[in-house]
């Protein structure tokens, strides 16, 4: 999945993926340099993970009398408070520079690299991950630390779980919203369709509100999605509200869900890249 040639054997397929590979700490390098000067736009990402807190008031003042559903007051806390910091590291905004770069012709620019254009897109992405921890992550352990009652499960092979699971949890979206962004190939409606995604995700992954008080039916319905998966899978693990059975399952998910959204990528790609040359863009 790139604009250069395809290889012809399997061992130029090798080499191709082992190149790409090692283009990768490189461009990390890069966008971590640019990651830096862009700490404004950064700050801004994070005064707009208000939601949780307005929603962790909400349910504060309910459960002063008394918990809610398996959530009392140090729960919430805790889940509203992770949730912030997970958001941080799962976030993806892609989608306004995809559709920008097809929609204006920048992407011809950007084929003429020896890397697919989603390489460069992932490794900004990737790279921008360090210094949003720095700057959410302090906070908010000050935070869980003065406040009594929240419990989070922090032994080591549970906290490697949770990065997996997390690391994981950002590929679905970086992949999910770059097929949306492909949509720009054909209909001027790409970042209409990311906001409706956004909306429906922020409601199916648990970040307004927990899904374990969602009811029944709902949370049935969203278990055949990929929401819960980047969200509420990696936080109700941190929380430790996960069986084995049920982490398991959810990493499947995850693997299955992923390949899904590759695919589909990769079909996009290859049917809007012919379309957008065809225009001779």
């Amino acid at each position: 999945m790139n604009g250069s040639p395809r290889p012809t054997t399997l061992s130029e397929g090798w080499a191709a993926a082992a190149a790409t590979l090692r283009a990768y700490p490189t461009l990390l390098r890069i966008y971590w340099a640019r990651t830096l000067e862009y700490r404004i736009q950064i700050l801004i990402w994070i005064l707009s993970g208000a939601v949780p807190l307005v929603m962790l008031a909400v349910w504060l003042s309910i459960a002063r009398e008394g918990p809610v559903g398996s959530f009392d007051a140090g729960t919430f806390v805790g889940y509203y408070l992770a949730a912030i910091f997970l958001r941080r590291m799962t976030g993806v905004w892609i989608v306004w520079e995809l559709n920008r770069d097809i929609r204006t012709g920048g992407l011809s620019a950007r084929l003429l690299r020896p890397l697919h254009p989603l390489h460069y897109d992932l490794a900004r992405t990737l790279a921008s991950r360090p210094l949003q921890a720095l700057l959410v992550g302090p906070p908010i352990a000050l935070a869980l630390y003065l406040y009594p009652g929240p419990q989070l499960d922090l032994a080591p092979v549970n906290v490697v779980r949770v990065l997996l699971a997390t690391f994981l949890a950002l590929l679905l979206e970086f992949f999910f919203q770059y097929a949306i962004g492909l949509t720009a190939f054909w209909t001027s409606q790409a970042v209409a369709f990311h906001e409706v995604w956004f909306f429906i995700k922020a409601l199916g992954s648990g970040y307004v509100i927990p899904l374990a008080l969602m009811p029944e039916g709902i949370r049935n319905a969203l278990r055949w999605t990929p929401f819960p998966l980047m969200l509420s899978f990696p936080l109700e693990m941190l929380l430790g509200r996960l069986p084995p059975d049920r982490i398991a399952q959810g990493f499947l998910a995850q693997i299955l869900w992923l390949a899904v959204a590759v695919s589909l990528v990769t079909l996009l790609w290859r049917l809007g890249i012919r379309r957008y040359e065809a225009f001779g863009a």
